[in-house]
Parts: C-alpha cells; structure tokens; sequence
C-alpha cells in the first residue's frame, strides 16, 4: 500500500487541498490482488487504490470516457503508448498506468487508512488521471500535432517549407520538414498547406491508434498562425484566398466533419517551428528541450 503510495508520490499525481464548496468528492478504496508465478505460486500480494468512480454522473463529473486495450503494431507509437502509461514491454505489465495522464480538476477523498491526522477534512486535488475515474482511459492518450512554415524561405524558388511534430501523450513520434510544392502568396497560405500536411499525420495516427483499440474523437492540431485556423474553420472564399488549390481544402473539410480540430498556440511554443525556419541558439534549445531531445535547457 506504500509503495503504490509512493508512485502518486513520484507522479506528482494529486495534492492535498481544503475541501471546495459545491464539488462532488469522489471517494477512493483499496483493491488487493495477489500475484501468482509461472507455477501457480503466489510471488506477491498486490494493493492498487482506485477512485469510486461509479458515484459520478455523466455531463456533470466528466463527459467523455473510453477504455483502451494495447496491441503491437507500430514501433514508435508503441512506444509512446508505452510511456505514457507506463507499460513494462517485456512483460506488457502496467505498473501505475494511469498516472500520467492529465485531467480536468477532480477531488478525492484521502485513502482508508492514510489520513492525514493534521488535516482530517481536507481532500485531494488530482493533478492526474486515478483508477477507477470513468475519464481516466481518455486522458492517457492525448495527440497534438504541432504545424508550422516559414513564408518564401528558399532564396532560390522562393517555395515555404513545413514542419510537423507530432505526440502521442508526451513522447514525440514523427517529426519531418518538407519543401512545399506550390508557391505560397502569403503566410496564411503556407500556415495552411502546413496545416494541411499536419492534418494527413493526424489521420494516420487515428487510424494507427485503433490497432490498439483507441479511439480518438478528432485530433489537435496546433498552428500559430490565426489566419490559417480561420480558414479551416470558414467554409467561405475570400479573395486572398480564393486561388488555393481545392487539395489543400482537405484539411477545411475534415475540420467540418469534426475528424480534426486546431487550435491557436503561441509561436514561441510551438515545437515545430525549430523544424523550418532558423532561430536564436536560446530559441532553439528551449525547442528542442520541449521536444524532449534534450534533459536540460543549455
């Protein structure tokens, strides 16, 4: 019981607040399992605390659910999989699983057994997905796709070139930078194109993650670019934009469709824009640090 203890401890995974005003406390409890060998034999005794998640209503504690089941197909997203669920791969064992993803602000009452004497009333506050909580499978796995270009980058063909990285939970799994082929008139036709491209990865990714039997709604992406967003949101043309080849259109109709959704992010964090354009060392590190190919920010 201490040791599981200790991994919400590690994870970072709730904090122990006063008791709000007006909030379902969601009560928790211990479940014991034992462990058995190769042989049959019992090798461990085994205690998990979940949350009594049955206690919440939908559209009120959470709105969406799903429960995902891994199979092996794709390297990469395997291993983010992996990762953000903490999966042991030799043995496909999870240890902690669920600790690790994000979710909205969710009180627990403390453990059996583990009250803090000092402060008997308060709750905590989870910073991270529990077992037991019925949007705990969803907030696991989460992908955002990062879309950026620079605008007639090459001084030769004066031609945009596109980033694109993508996530599964927090590990990065495809990353590429790309010419485009068509001459682009401004920034938001270049933003766009590359939000278009980020729009294939993110269906790809749909598809990939079913193999592990998870379904996503849509996919994030995230450009920095508002102009852009705005015409993948508007159906209508506009002048500026009206000689845009109708391929590029792929990613506007998806949005529709609610296949896909993109948000605004800010330019100094978007982890693509390493990807196509030149910038500051500072800038650069901080980049790669948030793409998690560095341990620290020189």
């Amino acid at each position: 019981m201490q040791e599981e203890l200790n991994q919400f401890i590690a994870n970072e995974v709730w904090e122990l607040v006063p008791q709000p005003r007006n909030r379902t406390i969601i009560g928790t409890k211990w479940v014991f399992r034992n462990k058995l060998d190769e042989n049959g034999i019992v090798s461990r005794n085994n205690a998990r605390l979940v949350a009594q998640g049955y206690n919440q209503q939908e559209g009120i504690d959470y709105d969406e659910t799903y429960a995902p089941v891994a199979r092996l197909e794709s390297i990469r997203i395997l291993l983010a999989y992996a990762c953000t669920l903490d999966f042991k791969l030799f043995q496909m064992n999870v240890k902690s699983a669920f600790l690790n993803g994000f979710i909205n602000e969710v009180y627990v009452a403390q453990p059996p057994g583990f009250i803090d004497f000092e402060k008997p009333d308060h709750v905590y506050k989870l910073k991270k997905a529990l077992y037991g909580l019925k949007q705990t499978p969803k907030a696991c796995i989460e992908t955002i796709i990062y879309a950026d270009s620079d605008h007639a980058g090459d001084y030769v063909d004066q031609k945009s070139t596109s980033g694109i990285c993508t996530f599964v939970g927090c590990c990065l799994t495809s990353w590429f930078s790309k010419k485009q082929i068509a001459l682009a008139i401004s920034t938001t036709e270049a933003e766009y194109v590359s939000a278009g491209k980020a729009c294939q990865q993110a269906l790809w990714m749909k598809q990939a993650l079913i193999d592990y039997d998870v379904r996503l709604d849509d996919g994030l992406i995230m450009c920095d670019n508002k102009g852009a967003i705005d015409h993948s949101k508007n159906p209508v043309q506009h002048s500026r934009t009206k000689h845009v080849k109708i391929r590029h259109h792929f990613l506007r109709d998806n949005v529709q469709k609610g296949h896909i959704s993109i948000e605004k992010v800010s330019p100094s964090t978007t982890s693509s824009t390493l990807l196509p354009k030149p910038l500051k060392c500072e800038s650069f590190n901080y980049l790669r640090f948030g793409l998690g190919m560095m341990k620290h920010i020189l």
